[in-house]
């Protein structure tokens, strides 16, 4: 393949017709992309800085959330090679304070690295790390470690803390001196504080967080968070997240990092959770068959090779990042967006299954990769009709909650007439990073008014509803973040 066709796939039909409609049809206002296939690098900045901000340029941070789970990770892996940490020790032999979970066994740091720890996926209502470690004691465990493959934040915030004590430093510390700087992205954010905010592009969210979004509704810049810990800490450009992607591409490209970076990527890239992380099909994607969690990236087998992905989602924030080894791609995404669409996945699949058409042979790619819907923008939007209160049982229960979280501030409970969900109660979000993107059933538990979130066996997650006045709940506490009844809409 030519250079002059590589630098032209950012500017081929697909992917700048899917780019004029995430900026038309759908709450984004602007990012950047960047993508490379060997030595030759491609980058675009696209829309605006927040809503009806100057135009993005290319050098724009962005937070990136949960990819930040991946540099943790080989952060990690380094530390392993270099004999200052072994994956497999116990997590309080580094956090001797560290209380467990009710009725969890201790896991090990390779286990909080693949979400197998059995822990509940975070508390919403503690912004400091040791803060939300603390809390760990009034949650539960109902899977041993190793057992079941669940996403777990609030697993990265101790994992970073004990990284930390091992190493003798604080945490951004750690990724500056041990990946930032040794891959070449040293202007890339370790923390994300009041400091660091002009440094950021601002991010979008919907004005209002209590209905569905549609296209024409006004959106609004987010409110501002320090993301504190390990499972979300970092900002970086577009270009910077590819020097990452980089290093998990061609390790053997970092011939000064030779010494650990080639054994650290194979660390992190082996199979070790039971599952894996959903693939969003909504667009043109390469075909991936059986996912599975290795130590903070998505390992996604396909017939052109594996590739190792992650995403990340914060408030007013979308990244996405892809490394293909075997054909030599990697390709970063950042938005400004609401972190809980899937818009920077759709927008990364989307351009390395261009990419994949442009580097393999017609058959090969042809049958590879899918095409997705036909108006895949509209086919993530997420539209679901009115809840009702349910009968006698679950009326006290119906409602509107607030928080003043803003990772999830509103909850709507009530009975759903949703296909999966019809006729259950559930707890439904319509904004928030840490809100789930569909109708949630709550499964009654033994213990009065309180109801595990999910219907999938061993989920640790816990509602809980309180304050009765006349056979009302006024208040649900969520795994420790509590709630209170506001006026119906």
């Amino acid at each position: 393949m030519s250079a002059s066709s590589m630098h032209n796939v950012l500017g081929s039909d697909p992917v700048t017709g899917l780019l004029r409609q995430l900026l038309a049809q759908a709450p984004v206002t602007g990012g950047a992309v960047a993508l490379a296939r060997g030595d030759f690098i491609e980058q675009l900045a696209f829309g605006t800085r927040g809503p009806g901000g100057l135009p993005v340029e290319v050098h724009d941070r962005f937070e990136i959330g949960s990819i930040s789970k991946t540099i943790t990770a080989l952060a990690a892996a380094r530390l392993e090679v270099e004999g200052v940490v072994r994956l497999d020790d116990r997590v309080r032999s580094y956090l001797p304070w560290l209380e467990l979970p009710e009725g969890a066994s201790e896991p090990t740091l390779r286990e909080l690295l693949s979400h197998t720890a059995g822990w509940i996926a975070g508390n919403s209502a503690m912004p400091g790390e040791i803060a939300q470690a603390l809390e760990l004691p009034g949650t539960r465990a109902i899977t041993a470690p190793g057992e079941r493959f669940h996403y777990s934040n609030v697993g990265y915030v101790v994992l970073g803390l004990a990284l930390a004590e091992a190493a003798g430093t604080r945490f951004p510390h750690l990724l500056r001196e041990r990946i930032f700087e040794p891959l070449g992205l040293p202007g890339a954010l370790g923390s994300i504080t009041g400091a660091e905010r002009a440094r950021l592009c601002p991010g979008t969210v919907p004005t209002r967080d209590d209905a569905h979004w549609a296209p024409g509704d006004p959106l609004s810049q987010q409110n501002w968070v320090e993301p504190a810990g390990a499972d979300g800490n970092v900002g970086a450009s577009a270009r910077e997240l590819l020097q990452f992607g980089l290093a998990l591409t061609r390790p053997a490209a970092f011939p000064r990092e030779r010494a650990w970076l080639p054994a650290a990527v194979a660390a992190i890239a082996t199979p070790t959770a039971p599952s894996g992380e959903d693939i969003l099909a909504a667009g043109p994607h390469l075909q991936v068959h059986g996912a599975r969690y290795g130590l903070g990236a998505n390992v996604e087998p396909t017939a052109l090779g594996s590739m190792l992905t992650h995403g990340g989602g914060m408030i007013g924030y979308g990244a996405f990042l892809i490394s293909h080894p075997d054909l030599d791609l990697t390709v970063a995404v950042a938005l400004s967006t609401p972190g809980e669409w899937p818009h920077a996945e759709l927008l990364a699949r989307a351009i390395h299954a261009e990419l994949v058409t442009c580097v393999e042979s017609g058959d090969a790619a042809g049958g590879a990769v899918a095409p997705g819907a036909t108006d895949p923008v509209a086919a993530i939007r997420v539209s679901r009709g009115p809840l009702s209160t349910g009968g006698a049982e679950v009326s006290g229960l119906s409602g509107h909650y607030r928080s003043y979280t803003p990772w999830c501030p509103h909850y709507e409970v009530g009975v759903s007439a949703e296909p999966g969900t019809a006729g259950h109660l559930v707890l439904r979000a319509y904004s928030g990073v840490e809100a789930p993107t569909e109708d949630t059933p709550l499964v009654a538990l033994p213990e009065p008014a309180t109801f595990a979130v999910g219907a999938e066996p061993g989920t640790p997650e816990r509602a809980r509803f309180r304050n009765f006045i006349d056979g009302v709940a006024q208040t649900l506490d969520i795994d420790g973040c509590v709630y209170s009844r506001v006026v119906d809409r």
